[in-house]
């Protein structure tokens, strides 16, 4: 019988971290983030930190907004912001 779940193509784990960096671009989003608790997480801490690897020039140009995007990264580390951003 015809599934149509089995015909989706699965993300792949790159593509599902590049939507995700690209969304940081989005301040509402954050925002969202923050709201949803999960900024203090040590788990979300720890890969924002993996995350990173997106300043590679050769991921970096896969970014829609990549000043944003990155900027957005680097703010998610700052504890101060990561409470500030609620607001």
């Amino acid at each position: 019988p015809h599934n149509p779940k089995t015909m989706a193509t699965p993300y792949t784990r790159f593509e599902v971290e590049l939507e995700f960096v690209q969304c940081l671009a989005n301040p509402f989003y954050l925002n969202f983030l923050a709201h949803s608790k999960i900024l203090e997480d040590e788990r979300f801490k720890n890969y924002i930190i993996y995350l990173q690897y997106f300043r590679k020039p050769e991921y970096t140009k896969l970014l829609t907004y990549p000043v944003h995007s990155l900027a957005a990264l680097t703010l998610l580390q700052q504890p101060v912001f990561r409470a500030e951003i609620m607001n």
